[in-house]
């Protein structure tokens, strides 16, 4: 039996867990917290702080392992250094640092005649101030490594936001780095791929639905993605493109872009599967194939891709309350009986805010649908988000 280590053993990550072990894997959780909450669907928890490289390395050093992998982009540096010290499968460290810093990410991209918006990175208001000039309004700022979630995202519509997009982002920095970008107009893709061997396999592809917030924080993704033939493999082949660019040879990808007709503009790529539920349930549920289990293989010497890669519909649906302090919740039992729902629950807690969304972790809950195609899974999303009921004070 292989033993995969798993850096990051979260509530989202219960189900990685879950899928390796019914895959056949022995699974070890490395997680900084001694209480969390994944830990117990592990073989194995091991409480180590897995941002800690050399600490995770000294450990694996002693305790063989025959794959380490990152479920998030706090652990993919990790899994990427100690992998390469270790001899085991995995992508570079310089491929885990273009993965995870938005302006290498960029500069690569633009060295590689890929897409970008313009941008600059930065590190004071001074600098912003500075560069924001050649951008222009409306912009983006962000930090360019701040682990995921749209941290410390938002968009600039003139000069009274500068100071206020700067004070938002600055407590999410983790390199002294900010990036400011031009903004882009059109449609919000998200892009799953797994890369064997070099080659990168397109296994799900989603369009956003986001509510005019300057955070940017989406409230519905839609799989498959609505877009022309012709749209769909410029996407598919621009994305190929940028993840082979940014190193990311063996493994998984979550991409995403924004398309207005037949223009795409890259937005970022995390050498990881997608955060939430996509990694390990809506991968799947789109395109039969159980993104973990895969990964897993591959990164264990499996170079056989385990296709084909079907094309289902799912939606992965964001409860958008109005603001205000939850109270209640009804219609979650009754809603999670459903055919066709995979998953459906509560972020926010009883006593807790809701409907202020400065980032993707302040969502209020969640309801994932599937069916045979986008439509379906669409009008079931949309029955349950009318089903659901909140209460607040």
């Amino acid at each position: 039996m292989k033993k995969v280590a798993v850096l990051g053993a979260g509530i989202y990550n219960i189900r990685v867990y879950e899928k390796l072990r019914q895959g056949g894997f022995y699974t070890l959780a490395i997680d900084g917290n001694a209480d969390a909450p994944a830990g117990a669907f592990a073989d194995e928890f091991v409480h180590l702080n897995f941002t800690d490289k050399e600490a995770i390395l000294r450990y694996f050093q002693e305790h063989k392992v025959d794959a380490i992998m990152p479920v998030n982009d706090w652990g993919t540096k990790t899994a990427a250094y100690v992998s390469e010290k270790l001899g085991l499968r995995g992508i570079s460290e310089e491929a885990a640092l273009a993965a995870t810093d938005k302006g290498i990410m960029r500069e690569t991209w633009k060295k590689n005649g890929i897409p970008n918006p313009p941008f600059f990175v930065f590190a004071t208001l001074e600098e912003l101030k500075d560069g924001i000039s050649s951008i222009g309004f409306p912009c983006v700022i962000k930090p360019t490594d701040s682990g995921g979630s749209g941290r410390g995202i938002s968009v600039l519509k003139s000069e009274a936001d500068v100071e206020w997009a700067f004070e938002f982002a600055k407590p999410f920095v983790r390199n002294n780095r900010l990036i400011c970008e031009g903004f882009v107009e059109g449609t919000e893709l998200t892009i799953e791929t797994i890369s064997y061997d070099g080659m990168v396999h397109v296994l799900a592809m989603s369009d956003k639905e986001k509510p005019d917030l300057r955070t940017r924080v989406a409230t519905s993704l839609n799989y498959p993605a609505q877009l022309s033939v012709d749209q769909e493999k410029l996407v598919e082949d621009t994305v190929k493109k940028a993840v082979s660019a940014l190193g990311i040879h063996t493994g998984m990808a979550h991409t995403e872009v924004i398309i207005q007709g037949m223009q795409v503009t890259m937005v970022e790529t995390g050498a990881r599967g997608g955060g939430g539920h996509i990694f390990h349930t809506i991968i799947e549920a789109v395109s039969g194939i159980p993104a973990p289990v895969a990964y897993a293989e591959l990164l264990t010497g499996n170079n056989v891709f385990p296709g084909p890669i079907l094309k289902r519909g799912a939606v992965y649906r964001f409860f958008n309350p109005p603001h205000g302090i939850l109270k209640e919740v009804e219609g979650i039992e009754e809603v999670s009986s459903w055919s066709g729902i995979l998953d459906i629950g509560m972020i926010k807690k009883v006593g807790e805010e809701v409907g202020n969304l400065k980032n993707s972790l302040e969502r209020a809950g969640h309801v994932i649908t599937c069916g045979e195609d986008r439509e379906a899974a669409v009008a079931l999303a949309d029955k349950a988000e009318k089903r659901i009921q909140f209460i607040l004070e």
